[in-house]
């Protein structure tokens, strides 16, 4: 009797792959019943998986509304946003903002919106604190870190169980050769 291993790795990987891909839906299902809004939730995208040599990645992605969602929005953002400052320092950040990251009216004319659209302000006055309006459009909104608690409830308890219900449900005992010697 043999074990073919090469046959069993290749079939390993594509059962794992399932799982990983399994995992990635769960964590994106939950990130999603976090979120605030649902923009945030329908902004929320599974990547393709990767092989590098042996190691296996999947990721699940989102734009600006999920980032919205995530980490809040105007003067209520959360400031330990590990890309704030890249944002800050874009052409798309509004530079009448302050440091209390108010939404804020821009000077009239083109500029790169958060969605890296160009759009035309008709304002004629740069700084107003739009938060203060009674309009829904510019209302701050606190993070909801649902990327965060989707990835701690992942590692603390569903990735163990995934990848052992994985490795328990493998055929392993497909993959032993009966030779005559």
């Amino acid at each position: 009797m043999r074990f073919d291993a090469a046959a069993c790795i290749g079939a390993l990987q594509k059962h794992l792959v399932t799982a990983l891909l399994a995992m990635a839906e769960e964590y994106k299902a939950y990130a999603a019943s976090e979120m605030l809004t649902p923009e945030g939730r329908e902004d929320l995208t599974t990547g393709e998986i990767e092989a590098l040599g042996t190691f296996l990645a999947v990721n699940v992605v989102g734009g600006a509304w999920a980032t919205m969602d995530v980490f809040g929005k105007g003067s209520l953002m959360d400031r330990d946003n590990p890309a704030l400052e890249d944002y800050k320092n874009s052409p798309m950040w509004n530079p009448y903002r302050t440091d209390d990251n108010a939404i804020r009216s821009r000077a009239r004319g083109p500029y790169i919106n958060i969605f890296g659209e160009t759009v035309v302000s008709t304002s004629n006055v740069g700084g107003i604190n739009l938060e203060e309006k009674d309009d829904d459009r510019f209302k701050p909104m606190p993070p909801s870190h649902a990327l965060q608690r989707a990835a701690d409830w992942m590692r603390i308890q569903r990735v163990r169980q995934i990848w052992v219900e994985a490795l328990r449900t493998f055929p392993w005992g497909r993959f032993f050769v009966v030779t005559q010697d």
